[in-house]
């Protein structure tokens, strides 16, 4: 059988020759692109899409032979899945490959806000050296709340890792009844962004999460709060953040993910209290391997027909099965 993997144009996730022209694995043909032809859509039986490669119902409908479509990233938020359906292609993520390198990045933004690192650098690069020269509060771990919002494996683990640090953790997460770790006190949201010090977002994006922190809910945030995302970046909305960074509601923002990658506002990329990285939380050398690794597992589990945890369509095994007989 034949997998084409389609690699996003803007960053390559997979390295140059690493799978070489007719490479196969576990006996599948393996075809890398990053602009697929008609014919290269065609003939493969299954289809790996890396981060920014939207799966939309034009390039479904060129999908004749498709059986499976594996998105390596974690969120679907760019996948067209009742297309897919609709053709009896089964879809699956990856499930949570990157998780720690996740919840380690954004402790890492966390503790470099909370101690002011850029201010500070900022202030020793210009020639200063004095201690007082920083924005906002200095607080220590156990003086801050950290508001988790979203506690799936990403906010457990950083939960794990803050808690170590003596954080006051809370958490807001409407599919969790109680705290599995026992370490962060479940809140309401409007209850968590009127006590945290720092708020950090841990959720995927739906329908739902789009611009879930606005106007209004950045008017309920407690004023002077570190926003701290590695989720999505329209979860967020960026004007209205720009709003809060002006008012002082939000002290600090530092962000991984911003709405419309990589276009980011010049008002977000030139403001002195907005720190970027490059949606680059999720990156390790071995979280890479492993992204890789676990969408061709996936992948090749779905051909065979084998159970997979991560599909999202499951109504269409039956539909699948009739289509490829």
């Amino acid at each position: 059988m034949n997998i084409l993997l389609i690699d996003s144009q803007r960053i390559n996730y997979v390295n140059s020759g690493e799978y070489s022209a007719g490479a196969a694995y576990d006996g599948h043909t393996l075809e890398v692109t990053t602009n697929p032809s008609d014919e290269q859509l065609a003939r493969a039986d299954g289809i790996i899409a890396f981060h920014a490669v939207p799966i939309d119902a034009p390039l479904v409908a060129r999908m004749h032979r498709c059986r499976a479509l594996v998105k390596a990233t974690i969120g679907l938020d760019d996948v067209d899945i009742e297309a897919l359906s609709a053709k009896g292609i089964l879809c699956s993520n990856i499930g949570s490959v990157g998780a720690q390198e996740v919840a380690e990045h954004a402790l890492a933004l966390i503790l470099m806000a909370q101690r002011k690192l850029s201010d500070f650098a900022r202030h020793t690069r210009e020639g200063g050296w004095s201690w007082r020269h920083h924005h906002g509060t200095v607080k220590s771990c156990s003086d801050t709340v950290l508001g988790l919002v979203g506690y799936g494996e990403i906010g457990q683990a950083l939960a794990y890792r803050a808690s170590a640090l003596g954080y006051r953790l809370c958490f807001y997460d409407p599919r969790i009844e109680r705290c599995p770790l026992g370490l962060a006190q479940r809140m309401t949201l409007d209850t968590l962004l009127g006590q945290a010090d720092v708020i950090s977002l841990h959720l995927p994006l739906t329908g739902h999460s789009r611009h879930l922190l606005n106007d209004t809910r950045f008017a309920q945030v407690k004023r002077g709060a570190t926003l701290i995302n590695t989720a999505r970046g329209a979860i967020v909305d960026s004007e209205a953040l720009l709003r809060a960074l002006q008012s002082g509601a939000i002290s600090m923002a530092l962000l991984d993910v911003v709405q419309e990658e990589p276009f980011v506002p010049e008002a977000l990329l030139e403001h002195e209290r907005v720190l970027m990285t490059p949606h680059a939380a999720f990156y390790s050398e071995r979280s890479l391997a492993d992204l890789k690794r676990n969408a061709l597992q996936t992948m090749i589990a779905l051909l065979r027909g084998d159970r997979v945890k991560t599909l999202v369509n499951p109504d269409c095994i039956a539909q699948e099965a009739n289509t490829h007989v």
